[in-house]
């Protein structure tokens, strides 16, 4: 029994022992003197901040478009003798696009020379005849008033019985023919006017007639209506061709412009600026030439559905580089914002709101944005801001620090950090 409980009591009172040891070591541990947490500061970088006059731009992508592209078209029936151009070549208003055969329209040009001398000659005749009329009426006349005297002269005899009855209707008749041939010619002086009319009238229409035709024998020869570049040539030698068919398909370098939408939010500024008469510029990199332009007007319409309505960009340097249907990318200038600061877009937390470095301190600062800009020297697009607590002698924190709060405490670096 005795032994049992040894058995027992033994392991607790082992247990209890070495509990009390571990007490005793524990208290008698020298303390350690509690060391200071050093707080960590971020490396940023930042910029000066500079406020001033900035010019928003607007990225956009343009269609190569002309408003004077056209597809010149046969106006006469002939073959075609001569191609002169290819696509894509330059053509000025003296060259010549291509040749028909004019065999045939000049045979039409002296069919209407032909007619033209003979309705000249009926009207030399006519007034020829005109002035014989005139003439002749007084003949007539004359006759008339001899044929009178005698039918005077026969009445008398008949009266005093000298004379027969049938020499008095004898005289009588022939005063009535001279009578007659009088008016016929009276009537033909009348009508002088009419027919003269008439065959001037043939005569304005056979003139005519031979203007067509000198005008069909000038379209056997294609020339460009202004200086362009060839888009198409639809004929070739040896084709023959119908009023109305299709030669060549050209458009006016001169007159070329850039098509692109310009976004709903910039549209008020943009209508203010043309109608203030306010230039807007843009420019575009083209095959590593530089291609500028203006903005000449607005579209009268918009498409449904659309974000923005188109502008037109007339074309005034790099024309040359450019060919029609092609898309670019367009650098647009807006008119220019005053006491305005520019920043990389890591500068922005959310829309509103840059941080500038207070002593070692982040401090925030809400701002208005109001656009991008591309400074001289930078290709990257750059966000415009605008804030009154925006100090010319204060720093903008550029770095976008994911743990960014008011006071965090941060040191500028030479460079951002990578």
């Amino acid at each position: 029994m005795f032994s049992r409980i040894i058995r027992i009591a033994l392991p607790l009172l082992i247990l209890v022992a070495g509990i009390g040891g571990m007490t005793a070591l524990v208290k008698s541990k020298p303390e350690r003197e509690a060391l200071g947490v050093e707080e960590r500061s971020w490396p940023v970088a930042a910029e000066a901040i500079e406020p001033g006059t900035v010019t928003p731009q607007l990225l956009l992508f343009a269609l190569v478009d002309s408003p004077r592209v056209t597809h010149l078209s046969a106006a006469v029936t002939a073959d075609v003798d001569a191609v002169d151009v290819l696509e894509g070549q330059r053509v000025g208003v003296d060259d010549r696009l291509l040749a028909l055969d004019d065999r045939e329209i000049r045979l039409i040009v002296a069919q209407r020379d032909a007619e033209l001398a003979g309705f000249e000659a009926d009207l030399e005749h006519e007034t020829l005849r005109h002035r014989n009329n005139l003439v002749a009426l007084k003949h007539e006349e004359e006759l008339l008033a001899l044929a009178r005297r005698e039918v005077a002269r026969a009445r008398d005899l008949a009266d005093r019985n000298v004379g027969s009855q049938a020499s008095l209707d004898q005289v009588r008749r022939e005063e009535e023919r001279q009578m007659l041939a009088v008016e016929q010619r009276r009537l033909a002086i009348r009508e002088h006017d009419a027919r003269r009319k008439q065959i001037e009238a043939r005569l304005a229409r056979a003139q005519a007639q031979r203007s067509q035709a000198l005008l069909d024998l000038d379209r056997t020869r294609v020339h460009p209506p202004f200086f362009g570049r060839i888009t198409e040539v639809f004929v070739s030698p040896g084709d023959r061709v119908r009023p109305g068919d299709r030669l060549v398909a050209m458009f006016d370098s001169g007159m070329l412009e850039l098509r692109a939408q310009i976004p709903l939010r910039h549209l008020p500024v943009v209508r203010a600026a043309l109608e203030g008469g306010e230039s807007l510029s843009a420019r575009a990199l083209v095959d590593g030439q530089e291609v500028r332009a203006e903005l000449h007007r607005l579209t009268a319409r918009v498409d449904r559905g659309s974000g923005g309505a188109d502008g037109l960009f007339r074309v005034t340097r790099g024309n040359a580089w450019l060919q029609l249907g092609r898309t670019v990318e367009l650098v647009m200038d807006l008119p220019a914002i005053d006491n305005a600061v520019t920043a990389p877009r890591e500068a922005l937390y959310g829309t509103d709101r840059v941080f500038v470095l207070d002593g070692e301190r982040m401090r925030s600062v809400e701002v208005e944005r109001l656009g991008e800009t591309r400074t001289a020297g930078r290709g990257d697009a750059r966000l415009i801001l605008r804030s009154p607590d925006l100090k010319p002698d204060g720093r903008l924190i550029v770095t976008h620090q994911p743990n960014a709060i008011d006071g965090l405490k941060v040191r500028v670096a030479e460079t951002p950090p990578g």
